[in-house]
């Protein structure tokens, strides 16, 4: 990647990591931390694509089954004739295989590299738009800034990874505003409403077009947002991470929490390692600092969902 000094040159692109050849170099961090976006290429080799997308494509097939509600959202009700499922939440425990990607060595690594040594997983879902369509997805954040920990948030210790298992070209892809991470909540507010007021209003965004085995970090301040489509499909799993040690003493969750999903990261690590199909590859060494070490106070866990509104603060 070529990094540039040209702030209206760098927010036309987004910039981008083709991981398996040169790992996450400094240049990627700097340009994630700025722009609040990064690309990363060929995440997934082909035999790990392949059976996520077998994967995911159950997990879709059993919501359209079943039309439950549980952990699963709906564009009407499911009842409704036209209902389209968009969102699986929990996938973690309810696939191995994607209990096992969790587990991602070159994930995990730029995760600690961009997060830090306490990095735990906090959501876990997959969002999809299937050929039968999916509404808008409105300009929005992902979160809000810990009102104590600017910096945390804006330069991009808290992320949500989208892991790709379609193509993505411009018109079904995710668009970003650059920078926008660093934006002030009435600059955000007001940007969010002028984009939402029309059908799709791309003004000082750019797209990420994305390819099956893709990853697409983005900060979880960074406004962003995607077009209404039909006839295609776009299956994305997301895991979201955040430092543990700014959970553990700012939340959203309680200090507890933090104990629980490090032993589900654990788990995750464990289960990858078991597994033939990752055998040759050289683990990810999980190792938050002593202090932040805290699976040891928690009980034994028997799943890897933990609903959150158990663990609001």
């Amino acid at each position: 990647m070529t990094e540039t000094t040209d702030p209206s040159l760098a927010s036309r692109t987004v910039p981008e990591c083709r991981i398996r050849e040169t790992g996450l170099l400094p240049e990627h961090v700097t340009a994630f931390r700025r722009q609040g976006v990064l690309a990363v290429r060929g995440l997934l080799d082909p035999a790990e694509l392949q059976s996520v997308q077998e994967a995911a494509g159950g997990l879709i097939d059993d919501a359209w089954r079943t039309r439950s509600m549980h952990d699963t959202i709906w564009t009407l009700e499911p009842d409704d004739p036209d209902a389209a499922p968009v969102r699986i939440e929990y996938v973690m425990d309810k696939s191995p295989v994607l209990a096992r990607l969790a587990g991602h060595p070159l994930l995990l690594r730029a995760m600690e590299t961009l997060v830090g040594p306490n990095v735990i997983p906090t959501w876990d879902s997959m969002v999809f738009k299937t050929t039968a369509g999916a509404p808008r997805l409105p300009w929005h954040r992902d979160g809000q800034m810990y009102p104590e920990a600017v910096a945390v948030t804006g330069g991009g210790r808290v992320i949500d990874v989208g892991i790709y298992l379609d193509p993505a070209p411009e018109d079904n892809c995710v668009w970003a505003v650059p920078q926008s991470n660093y934006w002030p909540d009435e600059r955000f507010t007001e940007t969010a409403a002028r984009l939402n007021a029309t059908e799709w209003d791309t003004t000082g965004a750019v797209p990420a077009v994305m390819e099956p085995g893709d990853a697409l970090l983005h900060n979880i301040l960074t406004l962003h947002g995607a077009p209404a489509v039909v006839g295609k499909q776009r299956r994305v799993v997301y895991y979201e991470y955040r430092p543990g040690e700014v959970e553990h003493h700012l939340g959203p969750h309680v200090p507890a929490y933090v104990g629980l999903k490090q032993q589900v990261l654990r788990a995750c690590l464990e289960q990858r390692a078991a597994s033939a199909a990752h055998r040759d590859e050289e683990p990810f060494d999980y190792r938050p600092v002593e202090q932040y070490r805290l699976w040891d106070e928690s009980p034994e866990i028997s799943g890897l969902r933990f609903p959150h509104e158990e663990y609001w603060r």
